[in-house]
């Protein structure tokens, strides 16, 4: 029997050509989606090119079979194996939001950037999605469509079989004789998306037969009013991002909440943060935005929280446990946990430039009592009033790096260099560059509001 060709299949050969980068990873529970796009990439490439990314929840009792079941499918394809265990605590939003954040950690973790990941997702997660976040009253972005092909922390996130149904993938992947696990999770209604898929769509369905059709083209015309929306949040932004990518609330007292709430929404989206609920936004004009000048305060959602300080919201990711310090100072990027991302940069030319050898340098958190004479000032000062005067927001002031020649103190992060190591109007020097929270990328990727 001839195989059915579905119109999205041909995104396999179109992003393979495009995301030359190998291997292709591909997020791959067993399920018969992401198992059929798996299938779907061994035969398009040396099965060596293709990893498959299994997550293992532990929620089931049957999780380690199914864990045993992927890896005796990729050894039958020849395509590479990963499985990494993790344990998911439900959170404010639920066990499955837990999961899902868990995966995506994994996924964003074990995938290089400049690769491609592949995902399952299709045509009745799309709509699943959007019915779940129209019965939670969700705003125009947060109805908008899930994205085909999107960057994530320089990774990109592949749905090649976004607009085909399910019915059609079990079809597909029966007349190819695969063997898929069967969730029995699937069918415990008491999650809202088993809900949804066992008893209301097969009603829906009853009667209007097409539905699918007709809500994905509303899912289009949403799609379109949001492009429209974000260019405009997009322009207010620009003129309010601070170069660190805090927000900046001044001038906004006369702003509906509403309006509040979609530039905030976009903000968090650029800096690459899960969408927060409905409730979470109204939080963060309420009790953040609306909040003395004076007062430090903050909600958490998700993996992190957004914070006020001074006249500016700050996305603040949840802190991680704090390591040694990198054993050299690199011009590589180094990842110095619960401080951030770091390295030294070569300049020929130009002011702040540290004068010396990297090899001679090692990085250090503070200690107490120390002082610096910042280059262009008339006076030495302790540390802890510096830090106060650059506007350092106070949770990052415990872990600012901070670069020693010996017993010296060359430099305060990228915030200031001691006069004394300040290198020659002729003299080649060194830049200091540190992100807190993530590692930059020449491709600033936006986050992405997929399903599981």
């Amino acid at each position: 029997m001839t195989q059915p060709e579905y119109p999205t299949f041909h995104r396999f050969d179109d992003w393979l050509a495009e995301h030359a980068l190998r291997p292709v990873f591909v997020g791959y529970s067993g399920g018969v989606d992401s198992h059929l796009v798996l299938h779907e990439l061994c035969a398009r490439l040396p099965a060596s090119d293709v990893v498959a990314v299994h997550v293992n929840h532990g929620l089931s009792p049957r999780a380690g079979a199914w864990q045993a079941h992927c890896e005796q499918q990729c050894r039958q394809l020849g395509c590479g194996f990963e499985a990494y265990p993790v344990e998911v605590t439900a959170s404010g939003d639920g066990l499955e939001a837990a999961a899902r954040q868990e995966r995506y950690r994994i996924f964003l973790h074990q995938v290089p950037p400049g690769h491609s990941l592949w995902l399952g997702h299709h045509l009745d997660d799309q709509l699943e999605t959007f019915l779940l976040r129209l019965l939670r009253g969700s705003g125009l972005t947060g109805l908008s469509a899930m994205a085909d092909e999107v960057s994530r922390e320089d990774r990109y996130l592949l749905r090649p079989l976004l607009t085909t149904s399910r019915e059609q993938i079990e079809a597909r992947a029966n007349q190819l004789g695969l063997h898929w696990i069967e969730d029995d999770s699937n069918d415990d209604v008491r999650f809202d998306r088993n809900f949804l898929r066992q008893e209301v769509l097969p009603l829906i369905a009853s009667r209007w037969p097409q539905y699918r059709q007709t809500l994905a083209r509303s899912l289009g015309h949403l799609d379109q009013a949001a492009r429209q929306q974000h260019r405009q949040l997009d322009g207010e932004l620009e003129r309010r991002l601070a170069h660190d990518g805090a927000l900046k609330v001044v001038q906004m007292d006369d702003w509906p909440a509403e309006q509040v709430q979609a530039l905030i929404h976009r903000w968090l989206y650029r800096q690459n943060v899960r969408s927060p609920s409905e409730t979470a936004l109204q939080r963060i004009v309420s009790e953040v935005v609306n909040a003395r000048v004076d007062a430090q305060p903050e909600v958490t959602f998700g993996n992190g929280s957004v914070r006020r300080f001074r006249t500016a919201l700050y996305w603040v990711p949840n802190t991680e446990e704090l390591s040694s310090p990198p054993g050299d100072v690199s011009e590589d990027w180094q990842h110095w946990p619960g401080v951030g991302w770091l390295r030294v940069r070569h300049v020929g030319d130009g002011p702040g430039r540290i004068r010396g050898e990297p090899a001679t340098w090692r990085w250090q958190l503070r200690q107490g009592g120390e002082s610096l004479w910042p280059a262009g000032r008339s006076a030495r000062r302790d540390l802890k009033r510096l830090l106060q005067e650059y506007r350092l927001p106070p949770w990052q002031r415990d872990r600012v790096p901070l670069l020693f020649a010996g017993d010296q103190l060359v430099a305060v992060a990228n915030l200031a260099i001691d006069v004394g190591w300040q290198a020659n109007p002729a003299e080649p020097g060194w830049a200091v560059d540190w992100q807190p929270s993530r590692l930059p990328t020449s491709n600033r990727s936006q986050s992405d509001d997929g399903v599981d």
